[in-house]
């Protein structure tokens, strides 16, 4: 299967790492030469710089008749335009974006993007199936117990205060979907630092659960 990753960072190494077999043509583009450098030297595959947008790039990177492209940028209308442009002119067989705003995934889905996925999005339509505020707790199971969603609530004395995600990186677990600051719920990227009195979010699979939850409650020697 050929698989075309447009842009992201942690999100990106994570596909990655699901993606990258023999089975599989993987074709890696991204629009910064440090994020090119990094997943390339994590994961020992070529990484092209270029924009996802632009025609003449994803066909430089080989992307024409792809089986499958994901744009994980944290611009939704640049993910938005990847998409089409590997539809239209790449002849890309299914697109997936991820969204920033949960209110774009069903503007994305009625423009012709194949799937929209936002993390906020898919944790909000969970909330609204409990049958009462009761149901709520701080650990949520979906797809049968496959996929978790656990709170996190961050204190001085544990180590990852004061760290960015990008230090953190959990990349090779699972991921960092919101961290909610001041009764405010935020989408993080790689550089955003955690702090004492936040609540994180993280979204992992039940083998990595366990491991993904130690680091964030690890305390300070």
């Amino acid at each position: 299967m050929k698989v075309v990753i447009a842009n992201g960072f942690h999100e990106a190494d994570y596909i990655i790492s699901l993606f990258n077999t023999r089975h599989n043509d993987l074709i890696v583009l991204n629009d910064d030469e440090y994020v090119c450098q990094y997943l390339s030297l994590k994961n020992d595959i070529p990484v092209m710089r270029g924009k996802a947008t632009r025609k003449t790039d994803l066909k430089e990177a080989g992307a024409e008749n792809c089986d499958l492209f994901i744009a994980l940028s944290e611009d939704d209308y640049k993910n938005y335009v990847a998409c089409k442009t590997a539809k239209l002119l790449m002849n890309a067989k299914r697109c997936i974006a991820t969204v920033i705003n949960p209110k774009n995934v069903e503007i994305f889905r009625e423009l012709g993007i194949d799937t929209a996925v936002s993390s906020a999005y898919l944790l909000g339509e969970r909330i609204k199936s409990l049958t009462s505020v009761e149901n709520m707790v701080n650990s949520l199971s979906m797809e049968n117990e496959h996929i978790f969603i656990d709170e996190i609530r961050i204190s001085s004395d544990l180590e990852v205060a004061g760290k960015t995600l990008a230090e953190i990186n959990i990349s090779d677990l699972g991921s960092v979907a919101s961290i909610v600051r001041n009764e405010k719920a935020l989408i993080p990227n790689g550089q955003m630092r955690i702090e004492s009195g936040d609540k994180v979010l993280i979204v992992t699979t039940a083998e990595n659960r366990n491991k993904a939850i130690s680091i964030f409650q690890r305390k300070k020697k």
